[in-house]
């Protein structure tokens, strides 16, 4: 019966702690890019697993002999009647024991999860464009405009969209330019992963480079160019130099490149049918910027 117990109690606490590490890795962008979600799935699968298995293999239960209620029993209203010189009286059962470590250990599981989720809701709020000081923000549009006009060959502006005017709180627009104005919207989540790289040296995964490309993609539309699908391409060659000014290691914004590359060339969405790659944009293609250094796009 211990052993039962023991093992029912590690099997709640292995979901209760998967169930918070869930909670906590949708909060946290930090978790988000290092953890892979299906991590707290398979310690949940492997726990149902073990259960099933452990019940399949258990020898039967023998059909115990019947005892008479006691003290455990108290709460599932079980008494006796005495006979004594003054007749007979209900005698009502005994308290039952207050489980004080079980409920203990409750208490203290509850007061861990709100602990875990008030810093992910924490670490995530920090990590936000809108969490930085209007000087930060100004510095860092500064140079972002900086590396646009660069790419563009212009006189240029960016902007983070604040307050999702342009690009849409939740949308997959992540960028918009005015190529007549000369000006362009990103995203605040993109902003927020290129501050963090070129001013905290912070951010070396998918989704930092897909902030560069965006950047760049907009630049060269800002440059003059309508085409999504060859802006797309100029994009992903431009990405490669900017990533390493806003310091991303050389050998890693090679890699990361190479990746995004192939992701777009297989990608088959109906929805960014006007972004894909032309049969052009590959190593000494027409639109290869770089003909005969034998790397593509970067």
């Amino acid at each position: 019966m211990r052993h039962e117990l023991d093992r029912g109690t590690l099997q709640s606490s292995i979901r209760a702690a998967a169930l918070v590490f869930v909670v906590a890795w949708l909060f946290s962008d930090d978790l988000r890019a290092w953890i892979p979600v299906w991590l707290p799935i398979v310690i949940l699968l492997a726990a149902e697993v073990e259960f099933v298995l452990r019940g399949r293999t258990e020898r039967p239960r023998h059909e115990s002999r019947r005892v008479a209620p006691g003290p455990e029993d108290a709460d599932l209203g079980f008494g006796e009647l005495v006979e004594d010189d003054d007749g007979i009286r209900f005698v009502p059962p005994p308290a039952r024991p207050e489980r004080a470590r079980r409920r203990l250990a409750w208490a203290v599981g509850g007061v861990l999860a709100a602990i875990v989720v008030a810093l992910a809701v924490r670490s995530d709020r920090a990590a936000t464009w809108q969490a930085l000081s209007s000087d930060d923000r100004a510095k860092a549009e500064t140079r972002f405009t900086a590396e646009a006009a660069r790419i563009a060959g212009a006189s240029v502006r960016v902007r983070c969209d604040d307050g999702y005017s342009f690009t849409g709180a939740g949308s997959d627009t992540l960028g918009i330019a005015f190529p007549r104005s000369g000006l362009t919207y990103l995203d605040p989540t993109v902003c927020r992963r290129l501050y963090d790289l070129a001013f905290r040296g912070r951010g070396s995964d998918e989704r930092t480079i897909d902030s560069i490309i965006v950047l760049a993609h907009e630049a060269v539309h800002l440059g003059g160019e309508r085409r999504e699908g060859v802006t797309e391409c100029l994009a992903l060659q431009a990405a490669g130099p900017l990533a390493v000014r806003l310091g991303l290691d050389e050998g890693r914004a090679r890699r990361l490149l190479d990746a995004a590359f192939s992701s777009r060339l297989a990608e088959r969405n109906v929805i960014r049918a006007a972004y894909a790659l032309p049969s052009s944009c590959r190593e000494g293609g027409a639109l290869d910027r770089r003909p005969g250094d034998s790397r593509f796009p970067f």
